[in-house]
């Protein structure tokens, strides 16, 4: 076995990072991180209104499609219109939100895997450590949108996203503020995409292991979302997982 050279380490992105927060690269993301700064955040209806829930005091909701219904989607869904899974997927959580709570409005917070290129000459392709980006997205959920405008819309919405959304948390933790900036947003729902399990498992020869590996975060650790939803394809089937405070 021969391995490749490594790529740079934690620290210098980090170093680099630091660096980039204050470059002039940055300064033409401002004016889209501060229009969905400024759309802010309407709560989501609650039976009591109360402090962030605790995992303990949380429950759990899986919803698990078919495989053909999975296949539909994964392989027919995006003819219509060009789209990827997290534009059908935004587009139906938004409209069902909308139904539930009336909102034109839906804020959400999204996830991406950090390792965007966009320092030069540092590359972190293979580099070890958690370098998950997260950010807040505004869902507009017109009373008189059709389901094809609305997808349309949510296409349109995540294509202007600057470099995938890394470039809120280097604002909000990074950047020196400007003037009356602020980067505050904190949504009530997280919703996560992460991809098709099948496809990995399939090309390197390993699978998931039947015993438990027990809980990974203290059962007294605070919820950071009212709610929490991860949706991965498995076995075939689409299963989307939601964590609610109770």
């Amino acid at each position: 076995i021969r391995f490749p050279h490594k790529t740079d380490s934690f620290r210098t992105w980090a170093e680099q990072l630091s660096l980039h927060a204050n470059s002039p690269a940055m300064q033409s993301e401002r004016a889209y991180w501060q229009g969905i700064e400024q759309a802010g955040n309407v709560p989501l209806p609650k039976d009591y209104e109360q402090g962030k829930s605790l995992l303990q005091d949380s429950d759990v909701v899986t919803v698990r499609w078919t495989a053909q219904e999975t296949e539909q989607l994964l392989k027919q869904a995006h003819r219509a219109y060009n789209t990827e899974m997290n534009d059908l997927l935004l587009a139906a959580l938004g409209m069902a939100v909308r139904q539930w709570t009336g909102l034109n409005r839906v804020l959400v917070n999204l996830e991406g895997h950090g390792r965007e290129d966009i320092v030069k000459d540092v590359d972190i392709t293979r580099t070890v450590g958690w370098f998950t980006s997260q950010f807040p997205i505004v869902l507009e959920t017109g009373q008189g949108h059709t389901v094809s405008q609305q997808i349309k819309q949510v296409k349109e919405g995540l294509r202007r996203i600057p470099n995938k959304g890394i470039g809120y948390g280097i604002l909000r933790y990074l950047s020196a503020p400007q003037e009356g900036e602020r980067f505050v947003l904190e949504p009530e729902i997280s919703f996560n995409y992460l991809g098709q399990f099948d496809q990995d498992y399939d090309s390197n020869g390993m699978k998931p292991s039947p015993y438990s590996t027990g809980s990974d975060v203290s059962r007294n650790a605070t919820m950071d979302f009212a709610l929490d939803m991860n949706g991965m394809v498995t076995e075939g089937a689409l299963e989307l997982t939601i964590r609610y405070g109770t």
